[in-house]
């Protein structure tokens, strides 16, 4: 049971954003939301991105404006919100609270009767506030008054600014650990070593590790170092929360010596299966079929994945590439329904990824690039679905951090990220069931430099 402190912080959280979103309204120039159509919503995406060169997707706007319908109301996350209180010409959200708070709080000079009650006055007007000077007795009393009123001023400034920071420090707690892997680099497998440092005062706070190939752990209060065991060769994010915040960040990195293949099974997540590919250090095409699969030790008539790697460090830009890769997907079968890839490219602190797989699938799409995210769940990722099941090329160009994406020579998306990968450290091309790379072709647009696996 939620109690009554975090009930009221739920009250003050919403009720800033409800203010927020009135005047995300007024400014676009439509008060009246219920009349917005998803037209407005696409437009509202642009012109916000156009301001803060945050991109909010339409559906997340619509959460956030209450168009959607959830079970729990909606709460964005605090990049969002910085972009929606930087369009109405604050610096971020933080700031955005802390004035309306102060708007609030403080009674306004134009408008006395507005704010918290002044002290009971007599019927006339007291002769602190006339001209003329006062007389008799009556002059020691009234600079009292005056002083009073002073200091009850004074004090709503104090105690509105105290809460003001205890609301801050409540809804996005400050930093207090980080996040170290002390052998970042290794071969495929790799146990890793990290490290949670805590800052002086946040004994008791509780942290989370997201090690980035799906797994996390609570760390506990006794604890500072912490092992993981990464079985996939490939680039890993891990992550430090506490709780719904990201506290710091800490990459793992596994290389390869040419291509290497890994297949896994769905929902079994205790096993990988190397697959031997003594053709994968030479130039060529690279395919693996369900013999060879079987023979690592995969149940071909269940649904099972088949990965091709090549990590390492490259002098390509992550931010000015041009990535072509000719694939031929599986073939419909015993757990194979979508015929689906999916193309990754690792950044130094990012990645890209992207899958295509048959128009009926769509809803299991994803779509990253940098810190751009969609998925088929909530998106229309339409444009990515294609039956490659006979063979199709793919090819994703970055300029500028530009990306454009093409199927078959056509060009099906176009988006511009903020968060830089910088070098490109690798990459992985994934099939469900058996699949083939035909050709693949990665090179640094500016420089022309190419990438050590192509063929």
């Amino acid at each position: 049971m939620m109690s009554k402190n975090g009930q009221q912080e739920m009250t003050d959280r919403f009720h800033f954003l409800d203010i927020c979103c009135r005047r995300v309204s007024e400014a676009y120039g439509k008060p009246d939301r219920s009349r917005w159509t998803n037209g407005d919503y696409v437009e509202l995406e642009r012109i916000v991105f156009k301001k803060s060169h945050v991109r909010i997707s339409p559906n997340t706007l619509k959460r956030i404006f209450g168009k959607i319908k959830t079970d729990a109301r909606y709460y964005p996350q605090k990049a969002t919100r910085d972009a929606l209180a930087y369009f109405i010409d604050y610096k971020d959200w933080d700031t955005f609270v802390g004035e309306t708070m102060l708007a609030e709080r403080l009674p306004e000079a134009s408008n006395p009767g507005h704010g918290l009650p002044e002290p009971p006055l007599p019927e006339r007007v007291p002769a602190v506030f006339r001209e003329e000077k006062p007389k008799g007795a009556a002059a020691g009393r009234r600079p009292v008054r005056s002083r009073s009123v002073i200091l009850l001023l004074a004090a709503t400034v104090l105690l509105t600014v105290i809460g003001m920071m205890m609301y801050i420090s409540q809804v996005h707690p400050p930093v207090v650990g980080s996040l170290v892997c002390r052998n970042p680099v290794g071969e495929n497998p790799h146990s890793a070593l990290f490290a949670v440092h805590r800052k002086k005062g946040a004994e008791e706070a509780v942290f989370t590790i997201r090690f980035g190939d799906g797994k996390r752990r609570q760390i506990e209060p006794e604890d500072s170092v912490y092992t993981h065991y990464y079985e996939r060769p490939g680039r890993y994010y891990a992550t430090l929360w506490q709780g719904s915040t990201v506290i710091d960040t800490a990459v793992v990195y596994l290389l390869t010596n040419g291509w290497t293949v890994t297949a896994s099974m769905m929902h079994d997540t205790t096993r990988v299966y190397p697959i031997l590919h003594p053709d994968g250090r030479k130039p060529g095409r690279q395919h693996v079929g369900t013999s060879e699969a079987a023979h690592a030790g995969i149940d071909t008539n269940r649904t099972y994945f088949v990965e091709f790697t090549n990590t390492r460090q490259t002098a390509i830009d992550g931010d000015n590439f041009e990535l072509t890769a000719a694939v031929k997907t599986s073939p419909e079968r015993a757990g194979v329904r979508c015929s689906q890839v999916g193309v990754t490219i690792f950044g130094e602190s990012s990645f890209h990824t992207f899958d295509v797989m048959r128009p009926g699938c769509v809803h299991w799409i994803d779509l990253q690039l940098s810190e751009l995210h969609k998925s088929g769940q909530h998106d229309d990722l339409g444009f990515l679905g294609a039956d490659l099941r006979n063979g199709g090329r793919l090819t994703l160009q970055v300029a500028d951090q530009t990306a454009r994406l093409s199927i078959n020579g056509r060009q099906v998306y176009q988006a511009r990220y903020t968060k830089p990968l910088h070098q490109i450290y690798g990459v992985k091309i994934r099939f469900a069931g058996v699949g083939s790379i035909d050709s693949f072709q990665l090179r640094d647009l500016k420089t022309k430099k190419p990438f050590a696996g192509n063929f």
